[in-house]
């Protein structure tokens, strides 16, 4: 399946989302990665965050650490670059197969699905922001530039 150009095996990404420990769908444009920690015992349940994105596989794993610090490392991380528009994530399936994973994990946790719909709310804002950047010129720079103008 295509949505910027780029092909994604689209079920191999749903099996890792059923069977992986933690799940990391990162943003490179956006700078965040959203984790999904199936992990959960008596006191503590899975949990879904958006968190800044990591320099490399050492920061995350640290990440985990902080975040998640009753569990040991996860034995399965499943790592998808997302380069797509964020509402492809809905269109492609990949989001309410991470809400059917999060709800065979606890049922229907009204907090943790509202969590997880924050996420992908804030995710949205984020890339409507990048676009109005790249629109207005902020904190771009253009590969060609327009013949200026003559005016009288």
């Amino acid at each position: 399946m295509f949505d910027s150009g780029i092909e994604l095996d689209l079920e191999r990404v749903a099996q890792n989302i059923d069977e992986a420990d933690v799940i990391t769908i990162y943003f490179p444009l956006l700078g965040k990665t959203l984790i999904m920690d199936a992990r959960c015992n008596d006191t503590v349940g899975p949990m879904i965050s958006l968190v800044p994105i990591a320099t490399d596989s050492i920061d995350r794993y640290r990440s985990f650490r902080r975040l998640r610090p009753q569990f040991p490392r996860p034995e399965s991380i499943s790592m998808i670059p997302w380069t797509n528009r964020v509402g492809s994530l809905d269109r492609m399936g990949v989001w309410p197969r991470i809400l059917a994973r999060l709800e065979s994990l606890l049922g229907e946790d009204c907090d943790l699905q509202e969590r997880a719909d924050t996420c992908l709310r804030e995710l949205g804002q984020l890339e409507v922001r990048e676009m109005l950047r790249a629109v207005s010129g902020d904190q771009y720079h253009t590969l060609w530039a327009s013949p200026a103008i003559e005016r009288n």
